[in-house]
């Protein structure tokens, strides 16, 4: 059976039996799978960590997606052609999705030709296209997309019970222009390190209308990328009392300087040492300065 009519066929009963599937493997990649977690306060790890791989087949005229489980994961090559036996299908209507379950075999078959342009689509497929979005755009916005500006907001990781699993679940504020929204950020994404005040792009998101407003969710694409400007700025003073930035590791690590132009930056405390104390009551300090939004995460002085 080709493999579009297989996924847009209902079969005749729940529990037909499907004809082995002639297939060739386009794309293959590691994507693996944190299947247990261990929480604390305001904190979680991992526990268990499933190797799968998720891999975009083809009968060499169509494409589909399928997630290949760690103990079958060394039973496939990409480029090579297989008939797949022992899958099933997931959904409850067409176009169904191949689940790869633990009685999935796979039997070296002869080489399948395919036009080039479906290795292209497989590309497509496995790391799909995430179009920036301004913030005040997001409402209209379907599908996946990039968002970015200041972290202005920043939680402590919190764990979700779910039907099968708990997960972690991690929420920010981004800043851009006027504009603000919520992110969140589950499983793997709300334990990337992030600090109030950086500027950040959030990859692969998507949004969602509900009754209490507008959310943004991560997805399994989404990354995090940290934007960082080089400045000259001087410093004219900073403020002694630590800052009480909202989420940050404890109320005092981050510090305010004034910027000679009446701007104000934050800066981690364990940055600024007693020398530059020292030097600022000398005089205004200039500096050359790697800045991420808000906070000043590298710099040095200029001579």
């Amino acid at each position: 059976m080709a493999l579009r009519k297989l996924l847009d066929t209902q079969p005749a009963t729940p529990y037909s039996k499907l004809p082995p599937l002639h297939v060739v493997f386009l794309k293959i990649e590691d994507t693996p799978r944190v299947v247990s977690w261990s929480f604390e306060e305001s904190s979680a790890s991992p526990v268990c960590v499933k190797q799968n791989k998720t891999a975009i087949i083809s009968d060499g005229q169509s494409i589909t997606k399928i997630v290949i489980f760690e103990s079958l994961a060394d039973k496939v090559v990409e480029g090579e052609a297989y008939f797949m036996r022992g899958h099933t299908l997931m959904g409850k209507s067409p176009p169904y999705t191949i689940n790869v379950g633990s009685g999935t075999k796979f039997f070296r078959g002869s080489k399948i030709t395919y036009p080039a342009e479906l290795q292209t689509r497989a590309e497509a497929l496995l790391h799909p296209a995430s179009p920036l979005v301004p913030l005040h755009q997001c409402r209209e916005q379907q599908g996946l997309m990039s968002v970015e500006g200041v972290v202005i907001e920043l939680s402590a990781v919190r764990k979700v019970e779910s039907p099968k699993e708990a997960v972690p679940l991690r929420k920010l504020v981004l800043q851009q222009d006027q504009s603000s929204i919520k992110v969140s950020l589950w499983r793997e994404m709300a334990l990337e390190p992030l600090i109030v005040g950086e500027a950040v792009r959030v990859t692969h998101v998507k949004s969602q209308r509900t009754e209490y407003g507008l959310l943004v969710n991560s997805t399994n694409w989404t990354k995090i990328e940290k934007q960082q400007t080089s400045q000259d700025i001087i410093i004219v003073g900073v403020l002694d009392e630590g800052g009480a930035t909202f989420g940050s590791s404890s109320p005092g690590d981050i510090l305010e300087v004034l910027l000679q132009g009446g701007e104000t930056l934050q800066i981690l405390r364990s940055s600024w040492g007693p020398s530059f104390d020292e030097a600022i009551s000398e005089g205004p300090l200039h500096v050359k300065a790697s800045v991420e939004g808000k906070l000043i995460t590298n710099f040095t002085m200029k001579k």
